[in-house]
């Protein structure tokens, strides 16, 4: 009776290390640092105009940096919100994604922005 108690503990216990220790395959691969509103989106905005210490301000400016994995990155591949959006923190992201087009005054030329507006309000109403 006590092998088997000490038994199933053991055994318990490796469980547990295996499922702790276990990889999944997304949260295997690497997050890097890219744009939350990426240049080739912002160049089809008015940005192909900029300067290009403009351009840089906005490639190292901290509101504009999210982590992502390569397979979101290559997903979004310079889409915006209304094509992608992250599988989960999709209302952060599209904040983020709206302050920094208006930071730098791109969303006056986005036909879809007072739709992005409708969406980012409801996503903050939904979860008070």
């Amino acid at each position: 009776m006590k092998d088997t108690k000490l038994a199933l503990f053991i055994a318990a216990i490796l469980i547990v290390l295996a499922a702790a220790t276990r990889e999944e395959p997304a949260a295997s691969e690497s997050l890097a640092k890219t744009q939350v509103v990426p240049l080739v989106f912002a160049e089809a905005l008015g940005a192909d105009q900029w300067t290009p210490s403009m351009k840089e301000r906005f490639l190292e400016d901290p509101e504009n940096q999210i982590r992502m994995s390569q397979t979101d990155r290559i997903l979004r591949d310079g889409r915006g919100p209304d094509e992608w959006l992250p599988a989960s923190g999709q209302c952060d992201y599209m904040g983020r994604f709206m302050a920094v087009m208006e930071r730098y005054r791109l969303h006056h030329r986005e036909p879809q922005w007072r739709g992005w507006q409708t969406k980012r309000q409801r996503c903050y109403t939904q979860f008070q």
